[in-house]
């Protein structure tokens, strides 16, 4: 494998359709050089919470002015061009994301992968943790700007050719690109059911409707109904 992009996101949360984008860095290798870089903040619909700041650094005023999701996918997909890609956890967590935006924007985004995480459990049980931080300190990796996402995919890049150096002739097979199997799930249109009953409950307690509340998934007016009935109350009859 002379070509592969090595790729880290930082997003709002943890759900592949739900949550949304905030950071994607990469790195395009050829010849096991760096060839060219990706590094760009993406401005989300959602805030970002508290939590996600704390882990990321990322406030709402750095992505402010940012380019939507719209703008950066189409540049990240002619970055990636057809190689495989490398993360860690890629496979449950970057790639799904990835192609879950991807997909909403109407682009086709399947891809070969390997995932350092994997190798890792397999061939560095003994550690303690297989955590990206925790197997840059055990590889000496400097790693300064952790859950940011160009430094994070800078030092995966470094870790793969460490653990290449270190495992590929013993266990080949987990070096090999595979193609990252994940269906973007369906959204199902909330019922009529649903929208009948959620503006009867806003009446009810005199709250005004969200602002395009009438394209919500059934999922999404689901949990909206629960978070209103949780802090008003049911509908009294």
């Amino acid at each position: 494998m002379n070509k592969y992009v090595v790729v880290d996101i930082e997003t709002t949360g943890a759900h592949p359709v739900q949550s949304e984008i905030i950071e994607i860095g990469a790195v395009y290798i050829e010849e096991g050089q760096v060839k060219k870089i990706f590094n760009e903040l993406v401005r989300p619909t959602q805030i970002i919470s508290d939590y996600i700041i704390s882990i990321t650094g990322i406030t709402n005023e750095m992505v402010a002015d940012a380019p939507p999701i719209e703008e950066v996918m189409p540049r990240f997909i002619d970055f990636c061009e057809d190689v495989p890609l490398i993360g860690h956890n890629i496979i449950l967590f970057d790639y799904r994301m990835l192609k879950a935006k991807a997909t909403a924007l109407g682009f086709t985004f399947e891809k070969m992968g390997v995932d350092t995480l994997v190798i890792s459990r397999k061939m560095l049980a003994h550690l303690p943790s297989r955590k990206l931080g925790d197997l840059c300190e055990h590889y000496a990796i400097s790693l300064e700007n952790a859950h940011r996402a160009y430094h994070d995919a800078f030092a995966t890049y470094e870790l793969f050719e460490k653990l290449r150096n270190e495992f590929e002739k013993q266990e080949a097979k987990l070096f090999i690109p595979e193609r990252m199997k994940w269906e973007v799930p369906k959204i199902e249109p909330m019922t009529k059911k649903q929208k009948n009953y959620l503006e009867s409950l806003c009446k009810g307690h005199s709250l005004a409707l969200p602002q395009g509340y009438e394209e919500l998934s059934k999922s999404e007016c689901s949990k909206l109904i629960d978070k209103i009935i949780v802090g008003h109350g049911k509908l009294m009859r």
